[in-house]
């Protein structure tokens, strides 16, 4: 007897762009309030907890970790959205808050622990976030605590020749180290993430299993297919800095495109397993 094959990342993102066409309204529409209710409550953490010294620093950094923490609620009635969508079901946008009505403490359990990770991969680049703003503000011509890189630019004529390029090359190098630093964090974070991958659509898939049990079955699952994960995110890459050329609007569709490609390694990992199992 044949055994199920697996669909290749190229199928996944085929079938993936029939059915963000078909449900592009409900999907921007869950992302886009999504990012909404988080950002919000981000910049009011923020607010309440300014990071003006070490201690407010430490206050602040706790207090985004519990939104994030908190997100991963919506990041679960995200899923479900995507699913229905990939299933071909119909779906409202009632559907993201789907992870308020049960399992909400499992899932905040799961949530704390990708959040976790995620955060001490971060770490570095917080650090080095402060100390970028720090050299900025140091070098700024016009002397204020809001000059930015552009203002620093725009008033280079009005500094000596030797000495604007002296702090240009400062500024430069701070500005490689930082980005280079991000880089680094962000793709440490995403393969650290990798195993928890299917977490929260698993949580709407078995609602019986405990987040300890969610968690040890999503390493289980995504034996084997980490690589193939990783891969699909970095097909990506291109259709993101493309976007910039945009002003950002093609995200509108690349978000949501992506969403439903990984929404549909999920289901095909799954599907192949069941299958296997079944013969």
């Amino acid at each position: 007897m044949q055994q199920p094959q697996y669909k290749s990342n190229f199928e996944l993102k085929f079938l993936a762009r029939v059915q963000t066409g078909q449900y592009l309204g409900i999907l921007v529409g869950a992302i886009l309030l999504k990012f909404a209710i988080t950002f919000m409550a981000v910049n009011l953490v923020s607010s309440q907890f300014p990071a003006s010294n070490a201690a407010g620093f430490v206050v602040n950094y706790i207090a985004v970790f519990g939104v994030q923490v908190a997100a991963s609620v919506l990041n679960v009635g995200t899923s479900y959205i995507f699913l229905k969508s990939a299933c071909g079901m119909q779906s409202t946008i009632r559907d993201l808050f789907c992870g308020f009505q049960e399992n909400t403490a499992k899932i905040l359990k799961i949530g704390a622990v990708i959040a976790v990770i995620e955060s001490i991969c971060m770490i570095p680049l917080e650090i080095a976030s402060a100390q970028y703003a720090q050299i900025i503000i140091s070098l700024a011509p016009l002397g204020g605590s809001n000059v930015n890189e552009l203002s620093f630019l725009l008033a280079g004529n009005s500094m000596a020749g030797s000495e604007f390029l002296e702090s240009y090359s400062i500024l430069y190098n701070a500005s490689m180290k930082f980005y280079l630093i991000m880089f680094v964090c962000t793709v440490i974070s995403l393969i650290l993430t990798l195993p928890f991958f299917p977490a929260f659509y698993m949580v709407l898939d078995f609602p019986d299993w405990s987040a300890t049990t969610i968690l040890k079955k999503s390493f289980e699952v995504m034996s084997g297919h980490k690589v193939r994960l990783f891969l699909l995110y970095v097909s990506f890459v291109p259709a993101f800095l493309l976007s910039i050329f945009t002003c950002g609007i093609t995200l509108i569709w690349v978000v949501p495109y992506q969403n439903m490609a990984m929404t549909n390694l999920y289901l095909d990992i799954m599907s192949v397993r069941n299958k296997t199992a079944d013969s």
